[in-house]
């Protein structure tokens, strides 16, 4: 792209009108290449260019908070898996044999790291959806999608706010975490950091996430996040779910105390052994 055009340059976001169609704009974060990798120990962590260090996500330091609710969550779903298994079995001449069993409790094990992973996937579809539409883009949106993206633009039209990237890379020098944003935009001429979830609730940890965005791309930009939001669209009825960070200065304390707690937990905060 040939940035010699008509364009304003701002400390780190840049409005942009370079690609030949009049009047059209494209915002820009100016950030170094942050790849993801996976499969590093102690979770998800993202390579920052010019660093040497991996730097955690800010997801991967959040799974340091207990989430009680999970526990019982992942019971009931191997039970149901159990209880299917035996209502097939049942009424048949199948017998209940050994290899069996170990073959229902096996299946029950895995249950609900699937559902899990049925959702992420469900939730990645409806993240990249939200993201073509807020180019400007026309998607094909599959059918089981499509309350999510009718959810969305009912909170656009209501939401007050002038969207500009999604899906962003965001990190911080200071605190040495990043992360991907879902959304940045602007209310008055004020930066807005935005978090989207098709989770069946809002959770207090979400908090600390956003805050960890917000702080982060403040940072990179330096301009203030004025405002923080996670909002949840409905998977099977017409509902979206806005809530708006109520103190983004302590909910990004908070974030720091998980983040020093997952330090202190990987071991970063001993010296190795001699």
């Amino acid at each position: 792209m040939d940035t010699s055009q008509e364009c304003s340059v701002f400390p780190a976001l840049s409005k942009i009108k370079c690609d030949g169609e009049a009047g059209e704009e494209t915002m820009l974060l100016d950030t170094p290449s942050i790849a993801r990798v996976d499969g590093a120990p102690g979770g998800r962590h993202y390579r920052v260019e010019g660093y040497d260090e991996l730097f955690p996500s800010v997801t991967t330091v959040l799974d340091v908070i207990n989430k009680p609710a999970l526990v019982p969550w992942a019971r009931n779903m191997a039970l149901e898996s159990v209880e299917t298994a035996l209502k097939k079995r049942s009424g048949t001449q199948e017998a209940i044999t050994p290899e069996w069993i170990s073959q229902v409790i096996s299946e029950a094990r895995r249950r609900p790291e699937q559902v899990r992973d049925q959702a992420a996937d469900f939730g990645t579809q409806a993240h990249v959806a939200i993201d073509q539409i807020v180019q400007g883009l026309e998607p094909q949106i599959p059918p089981e999608m499509e309350l999510v993206v009718n959810n969305f633009t009912e909170w656009r039209r209501d939401a007050n706010l002038d969207l500009h990237l999604t899906e962003t890379m965001v990190f911080s020098d200071k605190y040495r975490y990043a992360g991907a944003m879902d959304a940045i935009a602007y209310r008055d001429g004020s930066l807005v950091a935005l978090d989207w979830k098709t989770s069946n609730g809002l959770y207090p940890e979400y908090a600390l996430q956003v805050a960890a965005y917000a702080n982060a791309l403040a940072e990179m930009t330096g301009e203030p996040v004025t405002e923080a939001w996670t909002v949840r669209f409905g998977k099977a009825i017409p509902e979206f779910e806005a809530r708006q960070v109520i103190d983004l200065e302590k909910s990004f304390i908070a974030f720091r105390a998980a983040l020093y707690l997952w330090r202190a937990i990987k071991g970063e905060l001993l010296h190795p052994p001699a």
